[in-house]
Order: C-alpha cells, then sequence, then structure tokens
C-alpha cells in the first residue's frame, strides 16, 4: 500500500522565501503548492481537496494571513494552518491561535525551526485523521448492523434515514427511491424545510434526479451554487446516489440552515459509503436468506481493508477463518460456535487498521517500541467491534487471540482455562497460516518446521489438544505424499471444500 504523501501549500508575496521552503519541505518528503497571496491560495484551497497545511505570511496584498485563515474556517476547508510573519507579537499569535492555527512560526526563523513546526503539525494531522477513520468504521459498522436486523424495506428506510440523522445531523433529510418505471419517487421526509418549502423541495427533487443520471454526488452550499432562482444560496446540501452494483436504487439528500455549519466533502464521501450499504440492503430486503451473507461481505471488506495495508497478509483472515471453521467442524463444535469462529477469523486482525503501515510492513525485527505499538491491534480490534452488539460474542475472541496456554502473550496475560475455548482455536490456526505464509520479513516455512514449531510450542504457547487435532488434519491432508508447498495448497482445497 502506497504511503500517504501530505501536501503542503506555501503562501507568502517573497518568491525566494516561498522557494526556499519549497525546496526543503520537498526534500522532507512532503508535496509542496504555492500561492502569492490570500486570494490565490484561497483558489487553490477551492480546487485542491487534498492539501494537508497551509503555511501562510501574514501580511500580503490583497487578502492577507489571517484573514485567509478566516476565510479557510468560514468555508470549512479541511486544512491545517501555520502562521509566518515578521511582525509577530504574542498578541498576534493568541489571535491566530483562537482563530484556529495550529501554530505560529515568528520570522525571521531558520530551516530547522520550519521542519519541526511542519512535522509536528503533519503528525497531529495523521493520527486525528486516523481516529476519524476509525470512527467511520464503527459508524458504517453499525449501521450495517442495523440494516441487516431489519428484513423489510419499509424498517430498513426507516432505520438509514433514523442513523443518517443521527450521524449528519441535517435540518432536513429526504430519501427518494426508484421505482418500477425507473422514476424517483419520495419515500421518506424528515424536517420541516424539504415538508414546507416547496420551492426548495422541487428544486432539490430535480438536483437529485441530475445526480441520480450523473451518479455522481453533489455539495451544494453558498460558496458553490450557481443556479438562477436563488440570488444567495442560503443552505448547505449534499445529495448523494444510492447505486447497488451500478443499479440505480434511489437518491438521499441532506440539508442544513445558512446559520449551521457547512457539509464537507468528508461528509460526502462517508454518506456516499452510507448509501452504498443502504443501497445493497434495499436490494436485498426481499431476499432474506441473503442478508446474513451481506453482513459477512461487510465484514470481509474491513479485513481487506486491513489486509490491504500489508500486501503479504491477503488473504491472511479469509484463510484463518477457513482454518478455524474446519477445526471447529472436526470438532463436533455447534453451528453458531462455528458461525462465530468464522466470523472471528475474519476480523481478528481488524485492529490492524490503527497500526502504522511502515510498522505492518518493515522487512526486518521490530523495535521494542515498534512491537508496543504492534500489540495494541487486540485492543483496537475490541474497541471497534465492542460498538456492534451484535458482534458481542466475537470480540472477546479477537480481543485473546495473542495470549497463551502459559501467561505470556498479549494484552492482559490470561493463560490456561482463563482463555476462552474459541480464542484458543483461532490462536492455532492463526499461528499455522502465517508460518506458512510469506512475510515481509521472511519466506514461508517449510512445513515440517511449522510442524516442528506448533508442537514444541503446545502446551506452552498454544493449547496441546487443539494442535494435535489440527496437526493431524494437516497430514491427513498430506498423506498422499505431497511436498510442502503442494501439500499447503492441497489443505487449503480440502478445508474450503469442506
Amino acid at each position: 500500500m502506497n504511503k500517504k504523501i501530505f501536501k503542503v501549500l506555501v503562501v507568502d508575496d517573497e518568491e525566494s522565501l516561498r522557494d526556499i521552503c519549497k525546496d526543503v519541505l520537498q526534500d522532507e518528503g512532503y508535496e509542496v503548492l504555492q500561492a502569492t497571496d490570500g486570494q490565490d491560495a484561497l483558489q487553490i484551497l477551492s480546487k485542491e481537496q487534498d492539501i494537508d497545511l497551509v503555511i501562510s505570511d501574514l501580511k500580503m496584498p490583497k487578502m492577507n494571513g489571517l484573514e485567509l485563515l478566516k476565510a479557510v474556517k468560514e468555508k470549512k476547508i479541511d486544512v491545517d494552518f501555520v502562521v509566518m510573519t515578521g511582525f509577530g507579537t504574542i498578541e498576534t499569535a493568541v489571535e491566530c491561535m483562537k482563530m484556529g492555527a495550529a501554530d505560529y512560526l515568528p520570522k525571521p526563523f531558520n530551516i530547522n525551526h520550519l521542519l519541526v513546526k511542519v512535522n509536528k503539525s503533519i503528525k497531529a494531522r495523521r493520527q486525528r485523521l486516523e481516529r476519524k477513520r476509525l470512527s467511520s468504521v464503527v459508524r458504517v459498522l453499525n449501521l450495517s448492523n442495523a440494516l441487516n436486523s431489519h428484513l423489510d424495506l419499509k424498517s430498513l428506510v426507516y432505520e438509514f434515514v433514523s442513523h443518517i440523522q443521527k450521524n449528519f445531523r441535517p435540518d432536513s433529510v429526504v430519501l427518494f427511491l426508484v421505482n418500477e418505471s425507473k422514476k424517483l419517487v419520495k419515500s421518506v421526509v424528515r424536517g420541516k424545510i424539504f415538508r414546507i418549502n416547496t420551492k426548495i423541495f422541487s428544486f432539490v427533487q430535480q438536483k437529485s434526479q441530475d445526480v441520480l443520471d450523473g451518479g455522481r454526488s453533489q455539495l451544494i452550499d453558498r460558496y458553490t451554487f450557481q443556479e438562477k432562482g436563488f440570488d444567495n444560496f442560503p443552505y448547505s446540501l449534499i445529495i448523494v446516489p444510492l447505486m447497488s452494483q451500478m443499479q440505480k436504487v434511489g437518491v438521499v439528500a441532506l440539508i442544513r440552515e445558512k446559520d449551521r455549519e457547512l457539509f464537507t466533502p468528508r461528509d460526502v464521501q462517508l454518506l456516499s459509503i452510507f448509501a452504498s450499504h443502504a443501497a445493497n440492503s434495499f436490494q436485498n430486503a426481499k431476499m432474506y436468506t441473503k442478508l446474513r451473507d451481506m453482513n459477512m461481505d461487510i465484514i470481509r471488506s474491513y479485513a481487506k481493508a486491513v489486509e490491504a495495508k500489508d500486501y503479504y497478509t491477503k488473504g491472511h483472515s479469509e484463510n484463518v477463518a477457513s482454518y478455524a471453521l474446519v477445526l471447529g467442524s472436526n470438532l463436533g463444535l455447534s453451528s453458531s460456535e462455528l458461525e462465530k469462529l468464522y466470523t472471528a477469523g475474519v476480523l481478528h486482525d481488524i485492529g490492524k487498521i490503527g497500526i502504522p503501515d511502515h510498522i505492518l510492513n518493515k522487512p526486518g525485527r521490530l523495535t521494542e517500541e515498534e512491537f508496543a505499538i504492534m500489540k495494541e491491534h487486540p485492543l483496537i480490534g475490541r474497541e471497534i467491534l465492542s460498538q456492534v452488539w451484535t458482534l458481542k460474542d466475537i470480540f472477546p475472541l479477537v480481543y485473546h487471540h495473542h495470549e497463551r496456554i502459559d501467561g505470556l502473550g498479549y494484552p492482559d496475560g490470561l493463560k490456561g482455562e482463563e482463555l476462552p475455548f474459541l480464542g484458543k482455536l483461532i490462536s492455532v490456526v492463526d499461528a499455522f497460516e502465517a508460518m506458512t505464509s510469506d512475510r515481509a520479513y521472511r519466506k514461508a516455512l517449510p512445513l515440517p518446521e511449522v510442524e516442528k514449531i506448533l508442537e514444541e510450542g503446545a502446551g506452552r504457547q498454544w493449547d496441546e489438544e487443539l494442535v494435535e487435532k489440527w496437526l493431524k488434519l494437516v497430514r491427513k491432508a498430506g498423506m498422499d505424499g505431497l511436498k510442502s508447498g503442494a501439500l499447503i495448497s492441497r489443505l487449503k482445497e480440502v478445508l474450503h471444500s469442506s
């Protein structure tokens, strides 16, 4: 997975200073844009949606740094801000910080001082974005869980709209669904704006048809609005299509009054994810037997999101789930226990979504500090899953899959019978799959070596009986004399076909 390159916009009317900042920051690995004054910067920020940091002088022609900062905050542009000036005072710094600046850089400054300020701001932004991403995962999981608890379209519609109101806090929301004639029909309206204001409702209805036809979301506010009929568009509006495998299902529109904060591109992105999940649910509302499969597809998507961070673990979670299912079946576990095993197998590493890429993909041995961070992934996984009530029986398995029989594991150091039985089973097959697969730091181990490691760790790291049962299955799959590589492939075929 490619590492994100953070983008910095340098704003100053001195070309030589801009060029110096650009050269230094590019050497540090940042992508750098330049603007000559606040107006120029604002135009760039309106076009470029992925700028992370603005470094702006205060004293500039046309629009100064404070005016630029104020405009950025008013427009709700998601960018951090560092102010630099040769006229710095404590009062100016305080004013900038009160307006939302992340930091303050007085001129003249040396290069190291600049880098310290920029790196500090980018680090804080990276951590904040990661927290938002984890929060979004939880919100989507909760939505998916809620939708999957209903079998009829009417209940699904009301559940979806309820989640929209809770997560986006619109003043009014309308959901249109496509009828048999492929036309949009009003399904649910909440809030007085769409109920009372016929002019705005007619406008939104027409725009919704355009959005559905084009298949692209729209964000409309007083800064982006260009239609005739409204002198100064007094709202912030999001219109998002509901698409299921390129099939048009409907449109959802959210609106806020002008005195509320504006919707942002991030709101559009999250609402699009909500709409995608809802569209799938609506399409399958009458196909009760497929609702659970859709839930598992959603779960797998988060496992794949984790694996996308590390090329070498692609398919790891699905393989662990399949191995656990077969071993559990061999042990005669109930269907509900097998379902828990499979789901826990798919989700056991979901907490790695919160682990930095450079640690996940490190080709060598982790340092003590890096390993301490890596050991946080069961806790992160539990925090994510514990907020989805239908997975309450799953998150203990995810949380404890790195515990050991002898109590030397993590995160809680449980031992022996303190460990959940299904968690001990996951631990065995997780270790087997990891050792028999390529990793960034090593190639897959030969099967005899894997068997030896498991046997030596039985009773200390892993449950002795479970190791014995699993290796018996492995050897049974390879009893025709296959070599290790072919044996593993054969084992996977046997397990997936079971």
